[in-house]
């Protein structure tokens, strides 16, 4: 799953945004405007790709497949919107988000560079054969002899071209500086265009005290490596220009979305009261175990329930005279049901009852019925650890839609909406 997608999970959507499919076209549709800037079709045809849900969109029916395209497009508006307000707060200018910026940058340069070196791994003619005949008729064996060959040759390669820009860039490391009284501005590293400062690989804010020597080499001769790979990445041209970018538009949503809940949740005290104000949240369900029996008039109802106060059994009259043909073929037994999830008359009813208990006969629009409960499980509540992640989400989704709103009257949203071609109305 995406960043975007973990971003928005569980975000609600009221309502559905098309009254029938959105349908590619050879060319990319402008399909909502934002300001001045675009949502594609190419782009939402994107995002479904990247979701949980794309190797099913083939197989889902047209009205499945508008929605779930609906709430994808959706979610692009919103991370949009997130992004726009992130930069009319400059939170694109600030220090830290250029450190980030760079140190990713640097990263996707690493990783370039390096799968070009494993990209020039190839095994010898003569170590191939070798590997074949030493495991014949096992093409497992040779797979993984193949791997671990690559993998021993690629850590000689980066180490020999680690040392080979070393000297190439005149690097110097202090690692005798490490010692207590260590500040933040001392220098590790230095070199041609390059430098590490004890502060660019410890937060000192948060590690006053001097960690592990040894910790700290490691992450000095991390931060070394990286920044020479990158260097020499970027003299070989690499672009990752449309990575970092992407990225870019992924951060600043999450940014923004960080400082409102920050704003909407200052403290647990927050999600305790919301916990306190909501709880139908925590409540689990009674579920009930019910008999019962369907007929159509309330004369045969009350002669059956006459009957069954005699000593004959529901179940028996259930499979001879239920009208109900899921209830007439198990014998009455319609299995358990959650409390308020059936029809609210026999909800009621049911909530009434004691075990084994007959009702009075009740009308519903399937007819007159009678019900039973053979057993139940009692209800109960969660309590507030079980449920906070829950109560901390449908707080933000309350939240959400009135920002939202807010987001689109300042930035202004225009959803241009592709109705289904009138020729292609009886053709599918």
């Amino acid at each position: 799953m995406s960043l975007l997608n973990r971003i928005f999970r569980g975000l609600i959507v009221v309502g559905l945004l098309f009254s029938a499919t959105l349908y590619a076209k050879s060319a990319p549709e402008v399909l909502v405007t934002i300001g001045t800037a675009n949502i594609t079709s190419d782009q939402l045809d994107n995002a479904v790709a990247s979701s949980p849900f794309a190797t099913q969109f083939v197989a889902m029916d047209e009205r499945d497949q508008a929605s779930l395209r609906g709430d994808m497009l959706r979610r692009l508006v919103a991370a949009q919107l997130l992004k726009l307000e992130a930069e009319s707060q400059g939170f694109d200018k600030t220090a830290s988000f250029k450190r980030e910026m760079d140190t990713y940058r640097m990263g996707l340069l690493y990783r370039h560079y390096m799968d070009k070196l494993r990209e020039k791994m190839v095994i010898p003619d003569d170590v191939l054969a070798s590997m074949k005949h030493q495991f014949m008729r096992d093409p497992d064996g040779v797979a993984s002899a193949k791997s671990a060959y690559k993998v021993d040759r690629y850590r000689m390669v980066r180490l020999a071209t680690i040392q080979k820009l070393q000297k190439k860039y005149g690097v110097k490391l202090y690692q005798d500086r490490i010692t207590i009284g260590l500040m933040a501005d001392t220098v590790l590293m230095d070199g041609n265009g390059l430098k590490i400062t004890y502060g660019d690989i410890v937060d000192i804010s948060k590690r006053p005290n001097l960690p592990n020597p040894e910790w700290i080499k490691a992450q000095l001769y991390k931060r070394a490596e990286i920044l020479l790979i990158a260097k020499a990445a970027d003299e070989e041209k690499i672009d990752v220009s449309s990575q970092l970018n992407d990225y870019k538009n992924e951060r600043l949503p999450a940014l923004m979305l960080e400082m409102k809940e920050h704003d909407w949740i200052k403290d647990e005290r927050v999600l305790k009261r919301y916990y306190i104000d909501h709880p139908e949240m925590s409540r689990i369900p009674e579920k009930r175990h019910i008999g019962q029996l369907v007929v159509k008039t309330k004369a045969e109802a009350t002669a059956l329930r006459n009957r069954i106060l005699r000593g004959e059994s529901l179940f028996s009259l259930a499979a001879a005279y239920s009208i109900d043909d899921f209830g007439r073929k198990n014998s009455g037994d319609i299995g358990w049901v959650e409390e308020g999830r059936g029809m609210p008359a026999l909800d009621q009813a049911a909530s009434k009852l004691a075990d084994r208990q007959l009702s009075p006969v009740i009308e519903t629009k399937e007819g007159y019925n009678l019900i039973t409960i053979l057993e139940r499980k009692a209800g109960k509540k969660k309590n507030y650890m079980a449920m906070r992640d829950r109560v901390r989400q449908v707080l933000i989704n309350e939240k959400m839609r009135p920002y939202l709103g807010e987001l689109e009257r300042k930035f202004g949203v225009s959803w241009n909406v592709i109705q289904k071609p009138a020729n292609l109305k009886n053709n599918k």
